[in-house]
């Protein structure tokens, strides 16, 4: 595993590499519409992320708004509120897509460039820990992270389902079976 930052993120925790079974659980979740599997997925993030420092606050990254439509949920959402609720926090919808572009959707270049995001409103403090269903290339990530301590928030930690074997990572618990 390498050891490369993402501009923002104080700390990255996944659950699992994206590939195999991890893989194929986030997509029953994303396209296959397979709720159920948040409970597992949940359960692996708050395992993996609970080494870290307790956040002040859970949050998500929101997908595009025609992806919300397409779905009826986001993922990130679900995922967030399940592990809030196990890591006995809150969550709390802070950000919001300036954007309607799908990050699947986007070439290379667009990709790394992420989606637009801002706080959605108020100011935030304290440790701030956002939650995404799938780390690529960290963009969106980064993206995120840079709204939020924008917005005022004083770290940002993340927590993600699964990363990308070539993903940037710093410092990430990793545990594979």
């Amino acid at each position: 595993m390498q050891d490369v930052r993402i501009d923002g993120v104080d700390a990255l925790w996944a659950g699992w590499c994206h590939e195999g079974a991890a893989a194929e659980l986030v997509r029953a979740l994303k396209y296959g519409r397979k709720t159920a599997v948040v409970t597992l997925i949940a359960d692996r993030m708050a395992s993996v992320a609970s080494a870290g420092p307790a956040p002040n606050l859970v949050t998500w990254v929101p997908c595009s708004p025609a992806r919300h439509r397409e779905r009826g949920f986001d993922p990130a959402e679900l995922l967030a509120r399940a592990y809030a609720r196990r890591m006995g926090l809150r969550a709390r919808r802070l950000l919001r897509r300036l954007d309607d572009e799908p990050q699947t959707s986007r070439s290379l270049q667009g990709r790394l460039a992420g989606p637009r995001m801002a706080v959605r409103r108020g100011r935030l403090g304290g440790l701030i820990l956002v939650v995404d269903d799938v780390c690529t290339t960290g963009s969106t990530l980064r993206v995120a992270a840079s709204a939020l301590r924008a917005g005022g928030a004083a770290a940002v930690v993340a927590a993600v389902a699964t990363v990308a074997p070539a993903a940037p990572r710093q410092p990430v618990a990793l545990p594979l079976p």
